[in-house]
């Protein structure tokens, strides 16, 4: 308690001291011929650079609060665009999806305008099985569309499959590079048969394996491949694809090749299913073939026809 009355400053110390500093001002002022401040002047002078502070600080917490309210409102903006954006980029995926189909559209156009005297009908794939390759699917038409089982089914520039199931509203198709589909093929140039199968060794290439050409066939890469007229379940001169090599077999009393079908395999998505099943034009008599341009010649006889037919059969192939 002693040491708190020591260290106290009396109030008549203190009055002292602001008096000096008045009256220094005050000659300070007379000195340079100043007028006298007032104590006003004086107070203000003191509190003016606290006061500056004061106002600095208020700006700064003001900037502050301007700046979090104008990257609030570019947060919303940028919300609102990003939004746009992806509507954007929905709408863009759309017109590019309507743009493909639309030319997917027009080549089943063109190619059903290549075999004009088969009905053919459009269809959507809507399932496969698991994998690149669409070497079984399932399109969007059955039998309420007037789909049967074994009709042929095309796309891009050839030959598709066959339907191998059909229910109300949908079927199942076996495309020819299954390792189960067996096509009767011929070479288009001397009309020589051949087998054309589906091969799994083949498949991530993307070829098809042809097998029993006859030794003197001059069959040589490029050359073109179609199903033959003496096919089982097949409708004749549909375009199959292209030869790609050619080998002599063990045997060597035939011929084998690998073939580069003329469908896109990996990218199918539209198909045409031709509504003529080859029973029916066996039935109907009519079993002359139809090549890329149109029909199979007139001369082709029936003799010429079981010929081939008992060849194929005593080879033990035939198409599954």
């Amino acid at each position: 308690m002693k040491n708190n009355r020591k260290n106290k400053i009396k109030p008549k110390y203190i009055l002292a001291v602001l008096s000096i500093l008045c009256l220094a001002g005050i000659g300070f002022s007379l000195f340079k011929g100043a007028s006298v401040p007032t104590a006003g002047t004086i107070i203000n002078s003191l509190m003016a650079p606290m006061q500056e502070g004061i106002n600095s600080f208020g700006d700064f917490t003001a900037s502050i609060a301007r700046r979090k309210h104008k990257t609030a409102e570019l947060q919303s903006q940028n919300e609102v665009l990003n939004d746009e954006v992806e509507k954007l980029r929905a709408k863009l995926t759309s017109m590019e999806n309507n743009l493909s189909d639309y030319e997917d559209l027009l080549k089943l156009l063109e190619l059903s305008e290549k075999y004009p005297s088969y009905e053919m009908t459009g269809a959507r794939i809507i399932g496969k099985d698991a994998g690149n390759w669409y070497d079984t699917f399932t399109i969007n038409k059955g039998s309420s569309d007037g789909i049967e089982k074994d009709m042929n089914v095309v796309a891009d520039n050839g030959l598709v499959g066959i339907v191998t199931q059909v229910n109300a509203n949908s079927s199942v198709v076996r495309s020819i590079i299954d390792d189960t589909s067996n096509v009767s093929g011929m070479i288009s140039k001397n009309r020589d048969i051949c087998i054309v199968n589906g091969d799994l060794t083949l498949m991530d290439s993307g070829m098809l394996n042809v097998e029993l050409i006859t030794k003197d066939s001059t069959v040589v890469k490029g050359d073109e491949v179609v199903t033959s007229y003496i096919s089982n379940k097949y409708l004749p001169g549909l375009l199959i694809g292209y030869i790609s090599e050619v080998t002599e077999d063990d045997s060597e009393l035939t011929l084998s090749a690998k073939l580069t079908p003329a469908v896109d395999f990996q990218h199918l998505s539209n198909v045409l299913v031709i509504k003529q099943l080859k029973a029916d034009m066996e039935d109907s008599g009519n079993s002359s073939g139809v090549s890329e341009s149109g029909t199979v010649p007139s001369d082709t006889s029936s003799s010429e026809t079981e010929t081939q037919t008992s060849s194929t059969a005593d080879s033990g192939e035939g198409e599954e």
